[in-house]
């Protein structure tokens, strides 16, 4: 049936706007490239209908998108005035012999511009779910009373449901990539054992063949209590595990992860647990349900192990040697009285310098936790001047990770020793205050010394130790610094992401 461009009386719509738009993007063809298989399909209409202009138009909520063109040079306009709009809601073809004479279309400026588009027809595209998503039409710059023929209209509408054709098939490709994508996901966890935790009724869990192969249990414990799981942890992690995950069941928590030992009961070999869980909540905020997983992490956790006793093998061989070279000093400076204070004082850096090693070392034996303002301090011990307060430190603190207190080290060092050799601290009333600031996510550390030799200006050549500090601050910490040679005294100021300081 052809539609010549009378509104005819329309039922009422089946469905909504937000219906229609949802699959309409489902396909996600908006705003996509140009494709040779929408390309052909439109040179084929234009040929077939001898027409100097062809689309494939997908109607939005405020625009129509051109995903493929013929003669228009346009990818999308506004829907005021649109042909098409009023064409997708058609069941069949429907053409407009003279769009001037349609009040519908009059004032469309493809309509009135120049040259103008003084022939329409179009055929809608539906959706496998019967929702009208655009049209296929051509369009030509002169009136046609004939319209179409019927041949010629017929080949349209065959050419329509071709590009649905090739929408569908694009819906489909995105379906298929979605699911490789989740196998390729539970590839990734193969080995892992999943369980379902019902936490409304008693703990009651499921578990699977690989979580009950994992822990080293019969089939019949697929269902076993809270309290047999809690009897199984290594009697060292109970108490934190059980307590761990109490807290985020009452903590409103939707993540849960954990590391912990077990003892498995069939060969009662020790193994490392790494969980990892989603807690469904009610719309009251209590917890429904958790689903999870548990992977035997045993290999890695020794490997962990190993690489952390060389890291103390090397720590050993590394405060040996601060040993030796403070050896030498008290030995060369026997005898010598002139020598002596000299060495009392190169013996306290250098065991500051020995403690600031165990700081930053992994897994360092700290007695505190470690933050930016203990590892400033720490760093800076070797430079205080026989009890003198020659350095303040104050200000808000934050939780330092191991890969930022090296970075983080590697510029308080550089900072101090110029400042020893330059700076404010190689004059007797020289001084360096230290102010560190939270900013919204991010910390600002103020580096300010005051009391030293006039400063010169900004340093004509930047030198390795420069180079280094400004390679920490950004390549490493991801801050930004910042220098202000004033003549009385550098400021520095650093800033970084609290963040990145927790690495």
């Amino acid at each position: 049936m052809v539609d010549t461009g009378v509104d005819r009386q329309q039922a009422p719509c089946p469905w909504s706007e937000t219906e229609r738009l949802a699959v309409l993007r489902s396909y996600a063809v908006l705003d996509t490239p140009p494709e040779p298989a929408f390309d052909d399909i439109c040179k084929i209409a234009a040929h077939v209908c001898r027409a100097p202009v062809a689309v494939v138009t997908l109607i939005e909520d405020t625009r129509q998108f051109f995903k493929a063109e013929i003669g228009l040079g346009l990818r999308e306009t506004p829907l005021d005035g649109s042909v098409c709009k009023h064409a997708m809601l058609q069941h069949d073809l429907l053409m407009v012999p003279d769009t001037t004479e349609d009040p519908r279309f009059a004032c469309n400026p493809l309509v009135t511009g120049a040259p103008p588009l003084r022939f329409f027809a179009g055929v809608p595209l539906r959706s496998a779910e019967g929702l009208p998503l655009g049209t296929l039409c051509v369009l030509d710059h002169a009136p046609r009373p004939d319209g179409l023929g019927a041949g010629q209209a017929e080949v349209l509408q065959a050419l329509s449901r071709q590009v649905m054709t090739q929408l569908e098939h694009r819906r489909l490709l995105a379906v298929l990539a979605q699911r490789e994508a989740e196998l390729e996901r539970v590839q990734e966890i193969a080995g892992v054992g999943g369980l379902e935790v019902d936490l409304r009724d008693g703990f009651r869990n499921r578990r699977s063949p690989q979580y009950l192969r994992i822990h080293g249990l019969p089939p019949e414990a697929a269902q076993e209590s809270h309290e047999a799981w809690v009897r199984r942890i290594h009697p060292e992690d109970r108490e934190a595990t059980e307590r761990h995950f109490k807290d985020a069941i009452r903590n409103g928590d939707r993540d849960y992860r954990a590391e912990y030992r077990i003892i498995r009961p069939s060969d009662g070999e020790v193994r490392w647990i790494a969980a990892i869980a989603q807690i469904e909540r009610d719309a009251d905020g209590r917890a429904a349900r958790l689903i999870g997983a548990h992977r035997d992490i045993t290999q890695r956790r020794a490997g962990e192990e190993a690489r952390e006793l060389l890291t103390r093998e090397l720590s050993h061989r590394i405060k040996n040697i601060f040993a030796v070279v403070g050896g030498l000093a008290a030995v060369t400076a026997r005898g010598n009285a002139a020598a002596q204070d000299y060495a009392e004082g190169f013996l306290k850096r250098l065991q500051a310098l020995a403690r600031a090693h165990d700081y930053v070392r992994p897994h360092g034996p700290v007695a505190e936790s470690q933050t930016v303002q203990g590892l400033l301090r720490t760093l800076l011990a070797p430079y205080a001047d026989q009890g003198r307060e020659r350095i303040a430190i104050a200000g808000d603190d934050a939780e330092i990770g191991e890969q930022a207190a090296t970075a983080l080290a590697l510029i308080v060092h550089e900072q101090a020793t110029n400042a020893v050799k330059y700076g404010a601290l190689s004059a007797t009333g020289g001084r360096v205050e230290i102010h560190s600031r939270r900013e919204g996510a991010a910390l600002s550390l103020l580096w300010r010394e005051r009391g030293g030799p006039t400063v010169p200006g900004q340093p004509q050549r930047r030198g390795f130790g420069s180079l280094m500090v400004a390679r920490s601050t950004v390549g490493q910490l991801g801050g930004t610094i910042q220098h202000d040679w004033a003549s009385e005294g550098l400021t520095m100021r650093i800033t970084m992401p609290i963040e990145n300081l927790a690495r």
